[in-house]
Formats: C-alpha cells, structure tokens, sequence
C-alpha cells in the first residue's frame, strides 16, 4: 500500500500474519516451500507492511476460482487458533463477547496501525443479545470474506453459541449477524 501522510503505512501485527497464515497451513490451503515462505522473518509482536498479508490473500485468490468461501474458513480457523492457543480464553467467555471486544481498542485497533484514512474501522453499530442479532460496520482494508469468516469464528470459539449466521450480502461493509 502507499505510504500516508508524512511516509507513514498501514502496518499489520506480526501475530495477524501469522494467524493467516498458520490457518491457510492447517486447512492445507498452501503447502510446503510456499507456506513457509509466507511467514519467513515475521515476528509475533513486530509490525509489518500490510502489503505482506496481501501477498498470502493474493496466493489464496490466485490458486483458488472460488476463493470467498476458503478465505471465509480461514478467517474462522484464525480466531480458533487465537482462542485456543493465544490469549482468547482470558479475554472473552461468552461468544458475543467477541463482538464488544472486536469493535473495541482491544480488538481491531490493535493489530492495524497507520493513516486513519487507510486502517478504517471495525464498529459494532447495534446489539440485541435477547434477539440474538448486531450489525457492524466495517471500513477496515481486510477482505471481506476472511472478515466473514473472523466474526463467525470469534463468536463461534467459546462454544457456547448454537446458532450463528453472518451476512453481509446487501453491503460488504455491513456484516449482518444472527446468534443463539
């Protein structure tokens, strides 16, 4: 991506590359001297250019004809691996949890940094839980379908939800969910 004002670029947490690709490697999505690779020199707590999560997105766009579903279970197998083998478990117990938390500084404005016309924002705009029903509001750079695929595996990684649906078929910057 272009630098902003003043040079500055949108930047990516290490451990938010690395969540995609260890999701692509355990769904097999890539393989071999290709995944390893995607992750060489990327620490967990360093910042990268966000063009380098681009590069894995574009692997997966380019080896797939229908890439919106496998970048949709990749997103869901990112938020399994941060629950259960990152800090997941101590910071939410229920799975609408993920929803406040995402929206919050915590969630999505720590693992992007840069320009705030280029990092955008990940909103929750309205929550029901009698209802089991939100919207949020995404203007963030990330695909939408591995986007689709992070909302349902954050909510889904408790496990204490039975029922969840994530839309954004209307507007891609408007995530539609249903839960219970």
């Amino acid at each position: 991506m272009p630098g902003g004002r003043n040079g500055e670029e949108l930047k990516v947490f290490g451990a938010t590359i690395l969540g995609f690709a260890t999701a692509c490697i355990n769904l097999n999505i890539v393989a071999g001297s290709k995944a390893t690779s995607l992750i060489s020199g990327i620490e967990v707590n360093g910042w990268y250019p966000f063009e380098r999560l681009r590069e894995i997105e574009r692997m997966v766009v380019e080896s797939y004809e229908k890439c919106g579903p496998i970048m949709e279970r990749a997103g869901i197998e990112m938020m399994s691996i941060w629950y259960n083998a990152g800090p997941g478990k101590e910071i939410i117990k229920r799975g609408v949890e993920f929803l406040y938390f995402q929206s919050g500084s915590q969630g999505y404005a720590s693992v992007v940094k840069g320009p705030k016309d280029q990092v955008g924002s990940f909103n929750l705009v309205e929550i029901d839980e009698t209802r089991g029903r939100a919207l949020i509001h995404s203007t963030d750079p990330f695909n939408k379908d591995l986007e689709r695929g992070v909302i349902i595996g954050g909510l889904a990684a408790p496990g204490d939800l039975d029922f969840i649906d994530v839309n954004n078929d209307e507007d891609p910057h408007h995530f539609r969910i249903e839960f219970g």
